[in-house]
């Protein structure tokens, strides 16, 4: 399945056209709550890790974010471009802890 092809499959089983921004935004925070909970649960309460609801919550982490990026006039490759260039000039060598940052430099390849 491409991408274009998966947006269309996704957007046909949007309940609303309204704030479609601010919907995909919550829902985003909303399935990575949920991944939390069930890392949690796994971790602090000695629950076998269930990697099939972990599965079905990355889904739907897709399925907002997606939404997302289209409502955005955006997709996930330039997303993805533009995440490893700023991390390039971010942490040019390696991960290293930045205490001052240069945020205007690290973001200007990047369209408003």
């Amino acid at each position: 399945m491409t991408d274009r092809d998966y947006v269309e499959n996704a957007r046909r089983t949007l309940s609303t056209q309204e704030d479609v921004l601010g919907h995909m935004i919550i829902g985003i925070s909303t399935e990575a709550s949920e991944l939390l909970d069930a890392y949690k649960k796994h971790r602090f309460y000695g629950r076998e890790l269930d990697k099939q609801n972990l599965k079905e919550e990355l889904g739907d982490i897709c399925w907002y974010l997606y939404q997302l990026l289209d409502e955005l006039d955006y997709n996930i490759e330039q997303a993805k471009i533009d995440n490893i260039t700023k991390l390039r000039k971010r942490y040019p060598n390696k991960f290293e802890d930045v205490v001052n940052r240069d945020q205007e430099k690290e973001l200007s390849h990047i369209d408003n």
